[in-house]
């Protein structure tokens, strides 16, 4: 890999003296890592079973570097299940030192293909909600995937310009998380082809698109609410020059401390900078691959404080007061429509998802008999055990039924990709979805086969095949399911199977997420 001599040059300016570490690291061969999903299994059950070779990462209990080049976790049954997600060190951080508790609304603004937004929605353990956006459709409909294999209950997936998200959720959140768009620098090892992006883009391009993901991420902070910034680059432009304009343009935000861990470099300081401004920056946490793990990864912790007590500064009193009418509206809107629920119908080639909800009033296509669905729907949702399941509501819709938040915004106007968890089909008959199964964690409410992560059945299941002579636990549960059986590896959730004569059991696995 040959870098842009206008790269090596920053870099040089950036490291000093360890540039020539720096250089030499950039030969050695990337890390793989494995973040646990620990709203699916604790990590005391997961040193029992881990099938892998691994090491701690340094900064999170929940990560460890696979050291068996021969492994491929992307192949295991445990992925399948949604028990972690295969992730970059570095990249763990961001979400790691996000504050979130139970009940919290949170932002993942570029959120996709879902690795961080994974890691808050354990967080959150079902509680409170996670709006996880992503700007470009495809990507978006990856994440939802994603954050389905995790089983997050509570996850609303939308495709939206953080400007757009902003008029729907002012000062909505308590907690954002920016993974902003970048040149990814720190990608070079990785993927030899970010060069080229960089060469064509660079830092240049992106800090004003970032400066914009804050300014958005500003309004739909509530006070008091925390907001995480992050790049995998190593530009001062795109990082502490950022978060320097973000508090000199907000300056009721200020810098948090974040324990330090091993491999933490702290941020990039100026003399030309007040005192204050070198120590909120020195706060700004640093990767190098040359020093540890990860490839290369910048991250800051931001509180926002109590607006009325600070005079904030303008670039355009013009554009404030603009602003301020079209929130005015805005808010009016939302309160005639508090209540109300919209229709809403997306694709999702990844996910298998094709939403919809009704307008507050019965689809009209559904018949007199489809009551006896809705029922059937009910009951596959009580074996949920999501904490504050009383929260939620079945939305009937014409193709499938949805599990949303009771008491959430509108979603009208909005790009949704999901606006809650699918529960099953509604046409002709229920069927119960693959992402009801991956959100089950109780396989005792349901009958079940439970296969082992050893034998071949686990992989013919996940290949899409018949499988022969399995038992069948809490067998007389079969009639109530119409012979639907949860079909668990090592007793955690994979899918699907339907029980017929003989010990068969006929394969339900969705088939765009079968193993290649």
């Amino acid at each position: 890999m040959t870098l842009p001599k206008k790269y090596q040059q920053a870099m040089q300016d950036l490291l000093g003296e360890e540039y020539s570490a720096y250089i030499e690291s950039m030969q050695q061969r990337s890390q793989t890592a494995i973040r646990i999903n620990t709203a699916k299994i604790s990590l005391e059950q997961w040193a029992e079973i881990c099938p892998f070779e691994t090491k701690p990462v340094p900064w999170t209990e929940k990560g460890f570097l696979t050291t068996d080049e021969q492994c491929n976790p992307a192949k295991h049954p445990y992925y399948y299940a949604g028990l972690y997600y295969i992730q970059e060190p570095s990249a763990m951080i961001p979400a790691s030192i996000l504050p979130v508790h139970e009940g919290d609304r949170i932002l993942d603004v570029c959120a996709a293909p879902g690795g961080k937004a994974t890691e808050l929605a354990a967080k959150l353990r079902g509680t409170g909600q996670l709006v996880a956006n992503d700007i470009s459709v495809s990507r978006a409909m990856a994440l939802a995937k994603n954050l389905q294999i995790a089983g997050a209950v509570n996850a609303v997936v939308t495709a939206e310009k953080p400007e757009r998200l902003q008029e729907s959720f002012l000062q909505y959140f308590d907690g954002i998380l920016i993974d902003a768009p970048c040149s990814g620098e720190g990608m070079f090892r990785r993927d030899p082809h970010m060069v080229q992006d960089w060469e064509e883009k660079g830092p240049q391009y992106y800090a004003p698109i970032q400066r914009d993901i804050l300014k958005a991420a500003y309004q739909m902070l509530r006070e008091g609410g925390y907001l995480v910034y992050s790049t995998c680059t190593f530009s001062p432009e795109e990082d502490e020059k950022n978060i320097l304009w973000f508090l000199r343009q907000f300056p009721d935000m200020h810098v948090c401390e974040v324990p330090r861990k091993e491999g933490f470099c702290s941020g990039i300081t100026d003399a030309a900078l007040t005192e204050t401004e070198r120590q909120q920056l020195s706060r700004c946490v640093r990767i190098f691959p040359h020093k540890t793990v990860g490839e290369g990864h910048f991250a800051v912790l931001l509180q926002k404080g109590d607006s009325s007590a600070v005079e904030q500064e303008s670039n355009s009193a013009e554009q404030e007061n603009s602003l301020a009418e079209r929130v005015h509206d805005h808010g009016l809107r939302m309160a005639e429509k508090k209540h109300q629920s919209f229709g809403a119908e997306r694709r999702s080639k990844y996910a298998g998802t094709r939403q919809q909800r009704l307008s507050g009033k019965k689809d009209r296509r559904m018949k007199d008999g489809d009551n006896n669905l809705v029922a059937k729907a009910a009951w596959w949702t009580g074996c949920l055990s999501a904490p504050g399941a009383e929260r939620y509501r079945l939305i009937p819709g014409k193709k499938q039924f949805t599990l949303e938040m009771e008491g959430s915004v509108s979603w009208k106007g909005l790009r949704c990709i999901q606006t809650g968890l699918i529960v099953g089909s509604a046409e002709k008959r229920f069927e119960p979805s693959i992402q009801l199964a991956l959100s089950i964690c109780d396989k005792d409410k349901l009958p079940y086969v439970n296969l082992s992560s050893e034998e071949q059945d686990v992989i013919r299941y996940l290949k899409g095949e018949t499988l022969q002579d399995v038992t069948v636990l809490n067998e007389g549960m079969l009639k109530q399911t119409e012979n639907y059986v949860l079909v668990c590896v090592d007793g955690f959730a994979l899918g699907w199977g339907k029980y017929m004569q003989n010990g068969m059991l006929k394969n339900k696995y969705y088939a765009g997420w079968r193993m290649q």
